[in-house]
């Protein structure tokens, strides 16, 4: 009777006579590799389109761009309203001049509402919003 062990080579033997398996060399280990870190880097960037990166950059310019002109606007019509403050006043009149002056303000104080409504809705205002809400 035969032993464990030969009885196991000789099953050994016959299985490797049945399978043949082509042998790997090293071009094969290359292309699992490069396969490797080809899904390492898809799963380390976000998928993102092209166009959607290029239209987020072109909303950012655009935003930076109101927000700055809005900024100026604000700066002038404050300067004039600041310079031309009266600490002695009577009575108010209402006058076409007056009601001039007021609509100023109004815009101004609309501008400013807008240009903060408009913050809330970039990057740094989801942010404040995220924090305090």
């Amino acid at each position: 009777m035969k032993r464990n062990l030969e009885i196991e080579a000789v099953l050994e033997r016959s299985l490797r006579k049945q399978v043949s398996v082509p042998r790997l060399d090293a071009s094969f280990d290359a292309a699992v590799w490069a396969r490797i870190e080809a899904e390492e880097s898809r799963a380390a960037a976000p998928a993102r389109p092209a166009m959607a990166a290029g239209a987020g950059r072109w909303l950012s310019i655009v935003n930076a761009l109101g927000i700055a002109s809005v900024a100026v606007v604000v700066c002038v019509y404050g300067f004039q309203w600041l310079g031309g403050l009266q600490l002695e006043t009577s009575i108010p009149d209402f006058s076409p001049v007056i009601s001039e002056r007021n609509a100023m303000h109004w815009s101004t104080g609309i501008a400013g509402a807008a240009m903060l409504f408009a913050f809330l809705f970039t990057p740094w205002g989801r942010r404040l919003r995220d924090e305090f809400f």
